[in-house]
């Protein structure tokens, strides 16, 4: 297991999607950061004022939090359906599974690797997000002020278990179609527009009595696990502890499916 976790390794640390995604994920907390420090310093041009005290390093979590769901999680499931997806579209596959290991042990070794990018995302997603907020700090001539260990180690574990969950939807896509790109264009339509639709309509229906059903939906918990670590104003009806054990469900239950796929099917 331990050669084939390293071989997935070698194979992935310097494949293009992967870089490409810590540089966007970079990139979109820049943005993120940008625009609501514009709006502090702007106060007419939004319609929802930022305050510029909620940019500072002490509240940079919940900022961070908010730059990595959805738009994290939706390019979590592009790394993911390309991830699964290309083997089949390269053939690499089945040269894979030729050389040593059984079809199980490679998609094992395949998945560890995939959850330690979505950690690596997360670093970059935190380390981008509290630099930044430390710059903002200094430029207006505030003392930086971090928050609690507990706090930033809460947001990192909650972000990568939304990275890693919306990265399994991309990879089990990816290996039911057997190509990245209908994969990923169907992940990032359900994350987006489906559940958002299905959602709505569940929680409308007899004045809510199946509003159980909707709080079922990946994106129903990873709001709610977020929101457990910056509470908003109207807290979620989902408990931290129901969206983590629904979380992990979810991630535990696609993998499994997948690897029975990659087990019974014909991997060309």
């Amino acid at each position: 297991m331990i050669a084939t976790i390293k071989s997935e390794w070698r194979k992935s640390r310097f494949r293009p999607a992967f870089l490409v995604g810590a540089a966007l994920i970079a990139g979109l907390t820049v943005l993120a950061f940008s625009a609501n420090w514009y709006m502090a310093t702007h106060p007419g041009s939004a319609d929802h004022p930022v305050l510029l005290s909620s940019l500072y390093p002490v509240h940079f979590v919940a900022n961070v939090l908010g730059a990595g769901f959805p738009l994290g999680a939706a390019m979590a499931i592009v790394l993911g359906a390309i991830f699964a997806g290309s083997e089949y579209s390269w053939g690499t596959l089945k040269t894979v599974l030729t050389q040593g290991p059984g079809r199980l042990t490679s998609w094992v070794g395949r998945v560890v690797v995939f959850v330690a990018w979505m950690g690596i995302m997360t670093v970059v997603l935190f380390v981008v997000g509290g630099a930044y907020s430390a710059v903002i700090a200094l430029f207006q001539n505030q003392t930086i002020s971090w928050p609690e260990l507990e706090t930033i180690a809460k947001g990192f574990g909650v972000i990568w278990l939304v990275f890693a969950v919306n990265g399994a939807i991309g990879m089990v896509l990816g290996v039911v179609i057997k190509q990245s790109a209908a994969a990923l264009g169907i992940g990032l339509v359900y994350l987006l527009a489906v559940e958002v639709i299905a959602v709505r309509f569940i929680d409308s229906l007899s004045n809510g009595a199946f509003k159980w059903i909707g709080d079922l939906f990946v994106g129903q918990n990873a709001g709610a696990l977020i929101s457990s670590i910056t509470p908003p104003p109207v807290a979620p009806s989902i408990g931290a502890e129901q969206a983590l054990a629904v979380l992990a469900a979810y991630f535990v239950a696609l993998l499994f499916i997948a690897g029975g796929l990659i087990r019974m099917r014909d991997v060309t």
